[in-house]
């Protein structure tokens, strides 16, 4: 009987033991996944430490312009006076900000007075876990916002990513439901609703030759970007 009793003592140290080491290894897993991707569970824009240099920068040499393409790396990754060749559009992209850093920040696109403001922004927010409806929430009140400062927005869709970036089809599920809440809204305030996946996406998924990671588009990603808001640009700005 005794015998017994310490076998089984053995074995509950041994199940004990284990339980415990499973744990580490799971929380060591989840604490490196967390650094690999780069998620928070509580994630501020101001982390960013692309923000508030970005900011600074953008209040400094804020001359006027006719036209402002708000965003994220996605539209940062470009020379937009370049691409269209136009000499009057302020780039306002700073990489890896979420909706609400834009919302903090659209001081810099009112400064400069503009006529239209070209917005895209989402898919960052979707990566640090921020919900739908917070992402939708942000995105309105910034349409909003540049209507009161008689600016006229273009509300562009969020760009689904491609296979190769992490998780890309937790990311498009809810790209979709985003797109399609800002397609209703844009209708319902008379807000030009541009759907940039009908050229770049196919099968809720970024075309794989117009993205070299997955998620930012190459060259020829921004040269269909281009031809898309081109004919917009010379119908809005006169």
């Amino acid at each position: 009987m005794k015998k017994l009793l310490i076998i089984s003592n053995i074995i509950l140290f041994l199940i004990i033991m284990f339980l415990i080491m499973m744990g580490n290894l799971w929380d060591r897993s989840s604490q490196y996944l967390s650094r690999k991707l780069n998620i928070q569970d509580e994630y501020e824009y101001t982390d960013n430490p692309k923000y508030k240099p970005g900011v600074e920068n953008f209040m400094i040499f804020s001359k006027q312009a006719d036209i402002v393409m708000l965003g994220n790396s996605i539209t940062a990754g470009i020379d937009w006076n370049e691409l269209l060749e136009r000499k009057d559009i302020a780039n306002r992209g700073i990489n890896g900000d979420i909706t609400e850093g834009m919302l903090n920040r659209l001081k810099t696109v009112i400064k400069v007075k503009p006529k239209v403001c070209f917005f895209l922004g989402g898919i960052n927010d979707l990566t640090r876990r921020v919900p739908p409806e917070n992402i939708i929430s942000n995105i309105k009140e910034i349409i909003n916002i540049l209507l009161q400062n008689n600016i006229k927005p273009v509300l562009q869709s969020v760009i689904y990513t491609e296979h190769r970036f992490y998780d890309f089809k937790h990311n498009n599920k809810y790209v979709t439901v985003i797109n399609e809440e800002l397609k209703k809204f844009a209708k319902d305030n008379n807000v030009l609703f541009l759907n940039l996946n009908e050229l770049l996406s196919e099968n809720e998924q970024l075309k794989s030759e117009y993205t070299h990671d997955g998620l930012h588009l190459n060259a020829e990603g921004y040269v269909v970007w281009g031809k898309i808001i081109k004919g917009i640009i010379n119908n809005e700005i006169k």
